[in-house]
């Protein structure tokens, strides 16, 4: 049996990973249980006619390769007794490779809950603990802790620990308890920045660039956040610009106060400096954390 596991969200993948390995009665490594990756992929073919120690079906992970390996073969020679796991973060199915394997293989793509859905997952699971969420907290919550189901679930066993039965959760208690994603902080010291704050977000930015956050990354993070801004004041004027922009609601709600307090001028000369700045890093002009630095001071 050939599977084919791909996409993002991948707590969902291992557990189903995990659902396989249980239809063995005992794994052992290098004996009926063995990891391919692209370091040891040359090892893949002389395990389609291998016998296991056991006797028996063997596992055969093949992760992150990009699928760069003969699939036919792997399709035509292996042992039909023994189960290969093929996983990777996304696939291009143009590749002949994906066809190879689309004709043998079982394919199952994880994608991650849309905001809404991961809210509502958020409510079903506390349920569970007998804790109580509002549509309105949840939202909050993944607005604060993204989208990723294995980072959720580990914020929520904090609640379950810290939050008495039968009571419920409140923003403040998301503030206190949950740990905020890299684009959340990123928010957080955009609102210092927008509030003239200048030595308060230039403090955060240094504590992420402590906590080992590229510079690259946060400026990036921050110059989307002041375009989405920009396109906010642009579009509000004509249309329902989060019809047009599909924001989270709480996103879409702090931006667009954000944007309340420059002109349209304001926000396109931010987005000029962030390109002026990055083509002087790229000509090693000026380090990349002092233009950062410097376009939080203007703001």
């Amino acid at each position: 049996m050939i599977y084919l596991f791909y996409g993002e969200e991948k707590y969902e993948l291992y557990k189903e990973l995990e659902k396989i390995k249980k239809g063995f009665e005992k794994l052992e490594v290098g004996v009926n249980y063995f990891n391919i990756t692209k370091d040891n992929i040359t090892e893949l073919e002389s395990l389609y006619d291998s016998v296991s120690f056991f006797g028996g079906n063997k596992l055969v992970v093949i992760k992150d390769t990009g699928m760069k390996f003969d699939t036919k073969k792997l399709v035509t020679d292996s042992d039909k007794d023994d189960v290969y796991v093929i996983i990777e973060d996304s696939v291009d199915k143009r590749l002949t490779s994906y066809k190879d394997l689309s004709k043998a293989a079982e394919i199952k793509e994880f994608k991650y809950l849309n905001e809404n859905e991961m809210a509502n997952y958020i409510i079903t699971t506390l349920k569970k603990y007998d804790i109580e969420m509002s549509k309105q907290v949840a939202d909050y919550m993944v607005s604060v802790c993204g989208i990723d189901k294995a980072n959720n679930i580990n914020e929520m066993q904090k609640l379950s620990i810290l939050i008495k039965k039968n009571e419920k959760v409140s923003i403040q208690d998301i503030d206190k308890i949950c740990s905020k994603t890299l684009n959340s902080k990123v928010f957080d010291m955009l609102d210092s920045a927008v509030l003239k704050k200048h030595e308060k977000a230039i403090n955060m930015l240094d504590e992420l660039i402590k906590q080992k956050e590229p510079a690259i990354k946060i400026a990036i993070m921050l110059y989307k956040q002041i375009k989405q801004m920009y396109m906010i004041k642009l579009l509000n004027s004509k249309t329902d610009a989060n019809s047009v922009l599909k924001l989270h609601p709480f996103v879409f709600s702090k931006l667009k106060k954000s944007a309340e307090s420059y002109t349209e001028n304001d926000l396109k000369q931010l987005i000029f400096l962030f390109d002026k700045y990055d083509e002087k890093t790229k000509i090693g002009e000026m380090d990349f954390e002092i233009g950062l630095k410097e376009i939080i001071c203007l703001m």
